[in-house]
């Protein structure tokens, strides 16, 4: 029961991983075309723009999105009533959301006067979709579904990226063609999620199936995923608000890009995270969960440290070639921020099994110490030193929080470090089976 377990969890993270490269591929076209057709300054204002809505999203999801895959994934609640409970609270969360973004734009015209209030608006026309995507996909998650899933995060990169390269390459709408790109994008993503739920389960949209005690489910479940979340994100993305608050849209376009290159490397960890948390939620014995993650987690660390220094040592090549020289700053700030981002890939693995485990408060308390430790950071770094300051801020802020989080999961599951922080022997050789078994195939 566990080598089959063990081997269908794997069956899926290798799924999911696979079309994760191709996530990587389009992601990274994705920055290069920002990069290419629009100045570094128009990137940092890009960046700005986007974020509002991104922080709306996370910050008015109340968790509904892991309360889903929680409770589909346990079989709790029927997969008609959480669908249309979940577009009913989308539209309603994503109406409120772009009342309160509009708020926000006011009370901070003056400060950020740099940015066209018009393509504020443009993109929280985006949220409702954004809501709904979010809280639909995670449906396909809960019930192990990872094609559908990973089929819907490349819509929506592959659609959009066609539509900045229309947009801006093209018809040469600039900014406001990359504005209008990320929000259209997620429409088209809606609307092929619409099609796949019909297609794959006939669910149909009734009023009926509404259902106020699931509602009240999610929010219970969810307000503590939700509250370590949106502290999750300021921790991520509060150093874009700051930098665009004390510097220059300039200063912003130079460090977004390269936060997105290192990004790339939490895409393994979200590959294996996205199958992981309705694994861990679904088997009842905590020696297959530790099995599991420990496995995971010590040799995606290894792989991630290799991948950060290969990528250290390429950086100022690689940034010139693709995204060219008035980018060339961005591979300083790149090497700063690679030794926090690769402790970040792996902590969101043990993150993913202690929300499994139905402990995501966990998360929250480690994640409020995050914010706290990084304001303090960047209030300090940012207007002494710029861009350099909010990438060393966010390394400190990462490590920080990786080493807190090994901590917590250590006294919570009782295991050893080296059991799921240094590769065993036995990894080698499933090393050496799964190549064996590629080259067999070749």
């Amino acid at each position: 029961m566990a080598d089959n377990t063990k081997q269908s969890f794997f069956k899926n993270s290798l799924i999911t991983l696979t079309r994760q490269f191709v996530s990587i591929l389009i992601g990274m076209l994705l920055v290069i075309v920002l990069a290419r057709f629009l100045e570094p300054d128009a990137r940092g204002q890009y960046a700005l723009i986007t974020f509002l809505p991104l922080m709306l999203l996370t910050f008015l999801n109340f968790g509904i999105n892991v309360s889903t895959i929680f409770y589909i994934s346990k079989n709790q609640v029927n997969l008609q009533t959480a669908v249309v409970t979940n577009i009913i609270l989308a539209c309603f969360l994503g109406v409120f959301s772009v009342a309160v973004g509009s708020a926000i734009i006011h009370i901070f015209s003056e400060k950020y006067a740099y940015l066209n209030p018009l393509y504020l608006h443009c993109a929280l026309l985006a949220l409702p979709f954004m809501f709904l995507m979010t809280f639909l996909q995670t449906v396909f998650q809960g019930l192990q579904e990872f094609k559908a899933f990973n089929s819907i995060l490349l819509i929506q990169q592959l659609s959009t990226l066609i539509l900045v390269f229309s947009l801006t390459a093209l018809l040469h709408l600039d900014l406001f063609g990359a504005v209008l790109a990320f929000t259209i994008g997620y429409v088209v993503t809606v609307l092929f999620i619409g099609y796949m739920l019909y297609r794959r389960y006939h669910v149909t949209i009734r009023i009926s199936d509404f259902s106020f005690s699931y509602v009240k489910k999610l929010f219970t479940y969810g307000i503590k995923a939700h509250i370590s979340n949106a502290f999750t994100f300021l921790n991520y993305r509060l150093d874009v608000f700051l930098l665009g608050y004390f510097a220059t849209p300039l200063a912003v376009g130079i460090y977004d890009v390269a936060v997105n290159i290192g990004e790339r490397l939490s895409v393994f960890s979200q590959s294996i995270s996205s199958v992981l948390f309705p694994k861990i939620s679904s088997l009842q014995k905590d020696e297959e969960r530790n099995k599991i993650t420990s496995v995971v987690s010590r040799n995606l660390l290894l792989f991630i440290v290799l991948l950060s220094l290969v990528l250290y040592l390429l950086s100022d090549f690689v940034i010139v070639l693709l995204f060219g020289k008035n980018y060339a700053e961005s591979s300083k700030i790149l090497k700063i921020l690679l030794p926090g981002l690769a402790l970040l890939a792996v902590e969101k693995v043990l993150s993913n099994d202690l929300a499994g485990r139905g402990r995501p408060e966990i998360n929250m308390y480690v994640a409020i110490f995050n914010v706290v430790f990084s304001v303090l950071l960047n209030l300090y770094m940012i207007p002494k030193y710029g861009a350099v300051g909010a990438a060393i801020s966010s390394t400190l802020t990462y490590s920080a929080s990786f080493f807190i989080k090994v901590i917590c999961y250590q006294r919570y599951t009782r295991q050893r470090y080296r059991s799921f922080l240094i590769v065993h022997m036995d990894d080698f050789e499933m090393y050496r089976r799964f190549l064996k078994k590629i080259v067999s195939k070749l």
